[in-house]
């Protein structure tokens, strides 16, 4: 029978596709980042994924194991779900513990984590401001970084996070490419600076977009682009925001190809996955893909439908 475990995230596990170098002349604004002369510079490393994995946790166990192509066998999806805290090293996500307590907070955290430096950082990423002092006290120095995500659409989505996560926090939202456009040791330098570039007319700092739209414009323009071109891309638009300089960026592509995202059937109930044995087949822009191991059927999974969600369920060696 099925015990009770909690996926905690999805992890892969990428494979260099492509470089590329591009460069385009700026709009002539001298400010911020350093670098000489007006002109920028991209140079972009193409990434795929190889395979999907997730982080299973069983409580009362701490620590979680990961489970690479798995086949997830879901009885029944329970109402709990746990706090959202977690620690360990940065970059394996793998060797952390996780908290077992239920969560409390509208933000997935117990009452003893609510107020952590992992919470309030998270708040500060979000854009509670309030928050970032008291995170980077908590958290002492850590290198943050501050990006720019094309995502098809004519201005960029500025965003903030922890310099071990970038590829994690670009497969996690659709996208092209991105640019790492600055590297910060606190945190409230970073919101700052990411405060500023998304008040640019040719940026965002928020989504700019409903979710089904930058997926749509994102798997549009990346289809139509390879390395060179999405290099070219990012490189203009960065020069549109008056940036200057050689940045490094990245784009993640999905091991199946683009089209899944767009013609298979979403689930937006987890009460549908019960019942079901799931195959994990790919995982781009926070949605994982899913074959009914019976069936044959595909479903697109937001992961957030089951992360940190107490299941009854089993977890089955991938073929």
């Amino acid at each position: 029978m099925p015990g009770n475990l909690a996926v905690r995230a999805v992890v892969f596990e990428p494979v260099e596709a492509a470089a590329a170098e591009s460069g385009s002349q700026g709009a002539g604004l001298e400010r911020w980042l350093g670098g000489a002369g007006a002109s920028v510079s991209v140079r972009l490393r193409v990434l795929r994924v190889s395979r999907v994995g997730l982080l299973v946790q069983r409580p009362p166990e701490q620590r979680v194991a990961v489970a690479w192509s798995p086949v997830l066998a879901v009885k029944k999806v329970l109402g709990a779900t746990l706090c959202r805290y977690h620690e360990g090293p940065e970059g394996r996500p793998w060797e952390h513990w996780y908290c077992t307590r239920l969560a409390t907070t509208r933000d997935g955290y117990c009452s003893l984590h609510s107020r952590s430096g992992k919470a309030l950082y998270e708040r500060c990423a979000q854009g509670v401001d309030a928050a970032c002092r008291e995170a980077d006290r908590l958290l002492g120095p850590r290198e943050y970084v501050v990006y720019a995500l094309d995502y098809g659409a004519q201005r960029l989505k500025i965003g903030l996070t922890q310099a071990w996560r970038v590829l994690w926090r670009l497969a996690e939202q659709p996208h092209v490419s991105a640019a790492v456009v600055a590297r910060r040791r606190s945190l409230v330098e970073a919101r700052g600076l990411e405060k500023r570039l998304g008040r640019h007319r040719g940026a965002t700092e928020g989504a700019g977009a409903r979710l089904r739209e930058r997926l749509r414009l994102s798997v549009s323009t990346a289809e139509r682009t390879g390395a060179e071109a999405r290099a070219r891309r990012l490189a203009a638009l960065l020069a549109g925001l008056g940036l200057r300089g050689s940045y490094e960026a990245y784009s993640v592509e999905p091991l199946l190809g683009y089209q899944w995202l767009l013609s298979t059937p979403g689930v937006d109930d987890p009460a549908a996955l019960e019942g079901r044995r799931l195959r994990v087949l790919d995982y781009w822009g926070g949605v994982m893909l899913v074959e009914d191991a019976a069936t044959g059927e595909r479903l697109a999974v937001p992961k957030h439908l089951l992360l940190h969600r107490v299941i009854a369920a089993d977890v089955e060696p991938g073929g």
